[in-house]
């Protein structure tokens, strides 16, 4: 991981939007690795992220609850068009969180369709990945209902229900390629292991590369990067969001939160 300094204003670097749940905040440090050397130039990076994200809602874990993506701070920070001096870059991933809630297909695509509008208003280039719906084939009925009581216990969705959610959702998130400003990437069975939604630790540097590789920056299938052991625990120690509430009270951290040695500056909402 590059060195950081603290915070301190600065204009000019290239937009890079990231937007995800559990598997973004693991690997968040492998991105930026991924990134840094393929990009070449300062970026000011725009993530919303966090285990258990909702794309629409409040969503809480454990004691800690963060705003639904689509209506967080992060879309009134971002810079207008003409502060803009390359094209950025952004990825939604992480999809499938709000179909455990129990939310309906229509209500979880308005919210991606929300955060696109927004990205195309500054002509961003976007990445989106699919859903696994492969994993969910193979997953027990025994196994969802263990998995569905103990940490989703008001949502009453049935193995069958959620398969066929997850197969509209890709059918509908496809559909959008048809922008050209915006990639589809299908997830790879290779990916996962015994764990339905996470990614495979063995598979995340090749699989990253492969999702990132959409944005067609130089240098990126040549990037070399192995995953850390303390990866996972970069977004707990060093990404505290601009508004997040724990035991029910609200705390504000300032924005940026991180910058690094050749300007690049981390924005956490």
């Amino acid at each position: 991981m590059p060195e950081f300094t603290a915070p301190e204003p600065q204009t000019g670097g290239r937009p890079v939007i990231l937007l995800g749940a559990s598997n973004l905040t693991r690997d968040f440090p492998l991105i930026l690795r991924l990134l840094q050397p393929s990009i070449g130039v300062p970026c000011d990076i725009y993530t919303a992220l966090g285990h258990g994200r909702s794309y629409g809602n409040w969503s809480r874990l454990l004691h800690r609850a963060l705003p639904g993506i689509s209506r967080c701070d992060l879309w009134q920070a971002l810079p207008t068009p003409d502060r803009i001096s390359e094209q950025p870059l952004a990825l939604l991933t992480d999809i499938g969180n709000d179909l455990i809630y129990g939310q309906s297909v229509d209500a979880i695509f308005s919210w991606v369709r929300l955060c696109l509008d927004q990205l195309q208003a500054i002509d961003a280039r976007v990445t989106i990945t699919l859903l696994p719906e492969f994993t969910l084939a193979k997953l027990s009925n025994l196994r969802f209902e263990m998995t569905r009581r103990l940490f989703f216990p008001k949502n009453p969705a049935s193995l069958p229900d959620l398969i066929q959610k997850v197969v509209e959702l890709n059918q509908r998130l496809t559909e959008l390629a048809g922008d050209p400003r915006i990639r589809i990437v299908a997830p790879q069975p290779e990916w996962y292991g015994f764990d339905p939604i996470h990614y495979r630790v063995s598979q995340r540097a090749r699989l990253w590369k492969t999702i990132l590789t959409s944005w067609e920056l130089e240098n990126m299938e040549q990037q070399k990067v192995r995953n850390r052991l303390l990866d996972g625990w970069y977004a707990f120690t060093y990404l505290p969001p601009a508004v997040k509430r724990r035991w029910g009270k609200e705390i504000r951290s300032s924005q940026p939160t991180r910058m690094f040695a050749d300007g690049s500056r981390i924005s956490v909402y």
